[in-house]
């Protein structure tokens, strides 16, 4: 049974990603020092939050961001046990949010998506492509499509509109869920998501002036799948 520190922080880090995201990425940070959900002290879990945690969470949000989640967490936590103070060396940052947008009348929220399998800690290098040639969105779909589980790629402009794609169907309706995750983007400053639509995942990153996404089956690995969206780069 989890004990009171690990649930204080893991309900208040499901306000910054999925309750599902929380768990797994809580859950590895503390296997990486050795320690449970169960057993984990204050004081140990202060040093989950500014190492490996804070590590994790840099991958799926801005660092700037990621910290100052993670040091606001850990002020509640010293709040809660004063004899755990934060190892945070400075206030986290008030986050403020963009409120201008061109589809405020699409209704999603972070709460739709997922980070998922952190565990993936390979890195693969990064690579770079010219998406705004024909030529250079073939290349970035042909890498991707070797990924094992992956059975579609769309490279989008930010807005959603379709530039090339293989092996989808029903590209419209990705299009438009494209469209509402580039407002998350632009609200939350994030850089890569994983959505579940049923049976299937779709991982979306924007790129410049692009938006790449992929969809997969669940056989696949999703750490090494958003791993390798997070090095994709455009060509200058």
């Amino acid at each position: 049974m989890t004990n009171a520190v690990y649930t204080l922080i893991v309900r208040a880090l499901s306000g910054i990603v999925s309750e599902r995201a929380a768990e797994t990425l809580l859950r590895a940070a503390l296997r990486e020092q050795g320690l449970t959900a169960e057993g984990v002290t204050a004081g140990e879990m202060q040093r989950v939050l500014s190492g490996p945690l804070l590590t994790r969470l840099s991958g799926v949000l801005p660092p700037e961001r990621a910290r100052a989640e993670l040091g606001n967490l850990a002020a509640q936590l010293q709040k809660h046990y004063p004899k755990a103070p934060t190892l945070f060396s400075s206030p986290a940052a008030t986050w403020d949010e963009t409120t201008s947008t061109h589809w405020e009348d699409i209704d999603f929220s972070a709460d739709d998506f997922e980070f998922d399998d952190p565990e993936y800690t390979a890195t693969p290098p990064e690579r770079q492509y010219a998406l705004g040639t024909a030529a250079g969105q073939e290349a970035l779909i042909q890498d991707l499509g070797r990924i094992p589980g992956v059975q579609g790629v769309m490279v989008c402009r930010a807005s959603g509109e379709v530039l090339r794609e293989r092996a989808l169907s029903g590209s419209r309706n990705l299009g438009g869920v494209i469209a509402a995750t580039a407002l998350l983007f632009q609200k939350r400053a994030l850089n890569l998501m994983s959505a579940d639509m049923g049976g299937q995942t779709v991982c979306m990153r924007p790129v410049g002036a692009y938006c790449v996404a992929v969809v997969a089956g669940p056989q696949v690995n999703i750490g090494r799948l958003l791993a390798e969206l997070q090095q994709v780069r455009e060509a200058a």
